[in-house]
């Protein structure tokens, strides 16, 4: 075929094809026609047309049939050098490199170094460059990335992506297996909003590629929670949370945090855009700033999903203890509270688990790795390292890690069991006594964010159901105080006003039965429990179950070998 028959060809194909175009393109903002501008208001994003464009010129801005810009498309338009900002994120596995193919061809209008209408025709005047939301720029670390291979080396090392040979939802690579703008917009024709190929609402669109583990059985996959009346939250403009879906928490263009194209500015007011009592039921910024708190405020973009819990600086942000990818709404299924789903943890053996089976990995996450800093109170044995003292290699522990295995321990309250397991937040959870809070260790009047009160000091005190609150919702309080067959806990506790804490370590101790491991120093520095000033002794010895004996110095008082129970006279 001859150059010149191969050029009418070519350009008889443009023809076919933008008449097909045409259709769906005049209703759209890529209608450039001059009666089309005549019909937008002063300041749209677009300002001016030539006066040398006609109605039938919908297609000249972009395309040409003759001296094209670019093989692909018969673009028109200059490609001037640009040198675009990339995306980066820890979590990136694609190899992106500068925007090619399609997604160049869209930048040359879109990031807003040109005007719109430098365009190879003769005689066409430049139309205004764009200007507004519309305008990503020359940095688009903030944007979707684009231009890069994605294929099965990539989904093997991003574990959450489906098959490049099986997407859904209209989502579409390019003829080189790349993603690009044209893998989420169709520029010719906006049947869904922001020119998309597909419907947006409950996350469809994103689905195609994503595939989070857990999302479908998560709590914001589907949330009927308004979002109406809630103020200006991110999102597609749906009333509900789950037809907003990824769009509650992300944004494709001009995120506010580029790093997972968060839509808030921080990790933090992402979730708490939802969860102050807003959108979701419960307010957890009041929570986070009571006495005693897990104080996400305080750090920011420490966080990051690739860490290592032995190695990573100490913080705590929401995302450390929740995946919004996977997170539940029902609280008791199972060892692993619903809204824990999908997090990381550390094994009771100090090893990393990149999905937590049971609660208390993902505690020992920060109070598993290495001594407390400031702990609340200083005991005679067992360091501050959580992990250890809860380990069931321990001589006593509670029953976090493992079951029980006190056969004789006496008033466990319903449904309490010798064979229970108890979970940390059974402890560590809001004070709201009527549940108008939210669940967990988010914060709590009583130090250290304690569910209800339980005195870490030793100042002498009338005891109380209040004062041991705590220890009363396991155990039975006139088991404990009634019995006379085992430790006279009534002479300590009512009569000299000493708190249970005195004595035990309610995470467990690693040398002593019965959680013993006595309190050198309470909440206050002030000092409790010192050897026995007649022998240096500071120890205890169990004896046949319900005995047992105590050398030690104590509320001004030495005991050497004192033996329990009391012997009757």
């Amino acid at each position: 075929m001859s150059r010149p028959a191969s050029a009418c060809l070519v350009a008889l194909c443009v023809l076919v094809v933008s008449g097909a175009a045409e259709a769906g393109l005049r209703e759209t903002a890529h209608n450039l026609s001059p009666s089309a501008f005549g019909r937008r208001s002063a300041g749209s994003a677009v300002a001016a047309t030539s006066a040398n464009a006609t109605d039938n010129d919908l297609c000249v801005y972009c395309h040409t049939p003759h001296s094209a810009k670019t093989q692909r498309g018969l673009w028109s338009r200059a490609l001037e050098p640009v040198r675009y900002k990339l995306y980066e994120s820890s979590t990136t596995e694609a190899r992106l490199q500068q925007p090619n193919g399609a997604s160049r061809l869209c930048l040359s209008c879109h990031d807003g170094t040109m005007a719109s209408g430098s365009t190879s025709r003769q005689g066409q005047a430049a139309i205004a460059r764009l200007t507004g939301r519309s305008v990503l720029g020359t940095d688009l670390s903030d944007d979707h990335p684009i231009s890069f291979v994605y294929d099965q080396s990539l989904v093997a090392r991003r574990r959450d992506l489906a098959n490049p040979a099986s997407l859904i939802g209209g989502a579409r690579l390019d003829s080189s297996g790349q993603v690009q703008c044209t893998s989420c917009h169709d520029a010719h024709a906006e049947r869904h909003p922001q020119f998309l190929v597909a419907d947006p609402a409950f996350s469809a669109l994103c689905l195609a590629c994503h595939r989070p583990q857990h999302w479908e059985e998560s709590a914001h996959a589907a949330s009927p929670a308004s979002t109406l009346g809630a103020g200006s939250l991110p999102g597609l403009g749906y009333g509900r949370v789950g037809e907003n879906g990824c769009a509650s928490c992300h944004r494709s263009h001009g995120a506010e945090h580029p790093q997972r194209l968060l839509a808030s500015a921080t990790e933090e007011g992402v979730c708490l855009g939802c969860h102050d009592a807003r959108v979701a039921e419960k307010d957890l910024r009041r929570e986070s700033r009571k006495s005693s708190a897990h104080r996400v405020d305080v750090y920011t973009d420490v966080h990051d999903p690739t860490e290592n819990p032995n190695q990573m600086p100490m913080h705590v942000e929401c995302v450390d203890c929740h995946n919004a990818h996977a997170a539940r709404a029902d609280s008791d299924a199972g060892p692993m509270p619903g809204p824990l789903t999908g997090v990381s943890g550390v094994s009771i053996s100090g090893g990393f688990v990149r999905e937590a089976t049971f609660e208390y990995e993902i505690c020992l996450k920060c109070h598993g790795i290495s001594e407390v800093r400031d702990p609340v109170v200083f005991r005679n044995d067992s360091p501050s390292n959580l992990r250890m003292k809860i380990n069931p290699q321990n001589a006593s522990f509670h029953p976090v890690a493992d079951v029980g295995r006190n056969a004789t321990i006496a008033g466990l309250i319903s449904p309490w069991t010798q064979a229970s397991r108890t979970p940390c937040t059974a402890c560590h959870d809001s004070d709201s006594a009527d549940r108008s809070s939210p669940r967990g260790p988010h914060g709590s009047r009583h130090r250290p964010i304690l569910a209800a009160e339980y005195r870490l000091d030793a100042t002498p005190g009338r005891e109380s159901y209040q004062l041991y609150a705590l220890c009363y919702r396991c155990h039975d309080r006139n088991t404990l105080l009634g019995r006379r067959d085992a430790f006279p806990h009534r002479s300590h506790v009512v009569e000299d006003g000493a708190s249970c804490a005195v004595c035990h370590d309610a995470h467990g101790s690693a040398n002593n039965a019965h959680l013993i491991n006595f309190m050198r120093r309470d909440v206050t520095g002030k000092e409790i429990v010192r050897p026995s000033d007649q022998t240096g002794r500071l120890e205890y010895l169990s004896g046949a179950p319900g005995s047992g004996q105590c050398s030690l110095s104590c509320h001004g008082h030495d005991h050497e070998d004192a033996q329990y129970p009391l012997r009757l006279r």
